[in-house]
């Protein structure tokens, strides 16, 4: 017969095993394989294109011997001039409401501009502390781009990329920019270097400081041997040929902030997938590292992990929403460094469109911290028209603030419209 004492414990040990149970459901231990014979146990994990490439209903799928391995959350901190400035400023920065539907932001300085994003407007918060995500004040790097079609042939272009910001800046010894391009928040400069046919084409957007004016975006041809202004408002246009869009270049998060209402969703246990920094094994596409034919990451490359992702929904204002691309953009975003790690995109017909991720190492910044996600392989795959881009971001060459060559510094030449006119000089 039991006694009241072992009924206790057995009913504690009961408890301790549901407990158990339920914090298993909540997350995914380390040491989990998922393959494609047993992800659907882990599928409110992921996004819906993680979900549609291991489903393997498409061309761009992954062969039935991939692994993903689980291993633990790994931290990789903002430098400590980041977290300072926004603590800082963390009370001056107001969220303001549009006749349009959507806010704008007045009183921002620098640092994240709503450490706490609790409230009504917890939606907004998460937004705007998105588009001011530490980037650092200047990268120089290289990259390798692939397009694939449906037949899986692929077309691959070499480039490389300068970004500069000009305010808002938190580095040490970074704070100049400002009165070469005043008005203006940040440029991103990209020259193609191979195929010869396309060597020198160069676009170049401009991103105001302003969150509710337009970016302006110009691109340099080589066969006219002169740079011209594409229309602002060409937010779907696609970017240098692939199946990115304007709209998706910074960062994946849509320009003018202004012009998008956000919905909050909730925070959710989610993969990403993080190789170590300096691993080259992430740069070694040739020797097998990567399951065709989407670059997707053996465990050689890294692993994944469970992080705490605060996921929104943007959607064009009602009055800018006719002719726009996406009816929806399902962002997960990782409330550490303000980063986004997996983008799903719905067509106007809130139709599942694109998956974008980026499954990248962060980069140490010259004085500590690091940029989150920012060197390796990102994704972007059209699942409605089967066509997939693939960027290979810093293989061999990826500089940050005080490591970029002098030369890049030059605010005229890779910041400014007026620098398009020497490429080919």
């Amino acid at each position: 017969m039991s006694t009241p004492k072992a009924m206790s414990i057995g009913l504690l040990g009961l408890c301790l095993m549901v407990s158990l149970a339920r914090a298993a459901q909540d997350s995914i231990p380390a040491g989990t394989t998922i393959t494609p014979q047993n992800w659907q146990q882990y599928k409110d994990f992921m996004p819906q294109g993680l979900q549609t490439v291991l489903s393997g209903t498409t061309v761009f799928k992954v062969p039935p011997d991939a692994v993903m391995q689980v291993g633990p959350l790994v931290d990789y901190p903002l430098p400590k001039s980041w977290y300072e400035a926004s603590e800082k400023y963390k009370n001056q920065t107001k969220l303001v409401k549009l006749n349009t539907g959507g806010y704008t932001v007045e009183g921002y300085q620098a640092g994240t501009p709503f450490p706490d994003y609790s409230g009504p407007d917890k939606a907004y918060k998460i937004l705007y502390n998105l588009y001011y995500h530490y980037s650092g004040s200047i990268n120089y790097y290289q990259s390798d781009s692939y397009e694939i079609d449906r037949y899986l042939s692929d077309y691959i272009n070499g480039s490389y990329q300068v970004f500069l910001q000009f305010t808002h800046m938190t580095d040490p010894g970074f704070n100049g920019y400002a009165r070469e391009m005043p008005g203006y928040f940040s440029s991103y400069y990209n020259e193609l270097l191979t195929p010869e046919q396309s060597k020198y084409t160069s676009p170049l957007e401009l991103i105001f400081d302003d969150p509710q004016k337009l970016p302006e975006f110009y691109v340099f041809l080589p066969s006219l041997r002169r740079a011209l202004r594409l229309s602002s408002s060409a937010r779907c246009a696609p970017y240098a040929g692939g199946d990115y869009v304007g709209d998706d270049i910074y960062a994946g998060i849509p320009l003018p902030v202004g012009w998008f209402q956000a919905k909050y969703v909730g925070r959710r246990k989610m993969l990403m997938f993080r190789p170590t920094p300096g691993n080259r094994a992430q740069f070694d596409v040739a020797h097998n590292f990567y399951y065709p034919p989407i670059l997707f990451p053996k465990p050689v490359v890294g692993n994944w992990q469970v992080f705490d992702a605060e996921v929104i929904d943007l959607s064009r204002v009602p009055g800018e929403a006719a002719g726009y691309c996406y009816g929806l953009r399902r962002l997960y975003a990782d409330p550490r460094t303000w980063n986004v790690m997996w983008i799903d995109l719905f067509d106007q017909q809130n139709k599942f469109w694109k998956l974008m991720a980026w499954l990248e190492s962060a980069e140490p910044v010259p004085g500590g911290g690091y940029i989150p996600n920012i060197r390796g392989v990102n994704w972007m795959i059209d699942f409605q028209n089967l066509h997939a881009s693939y960027a290979l971001v810093g293989k061999n060459t990826f500089t940050v603030n005080q490591n970029v060559p002098r030369q890049f510094y030059d605010v005229t030449r890779y910041g400014s419209p007026a620098g398009l006119n020497k490429i080919m000089k």
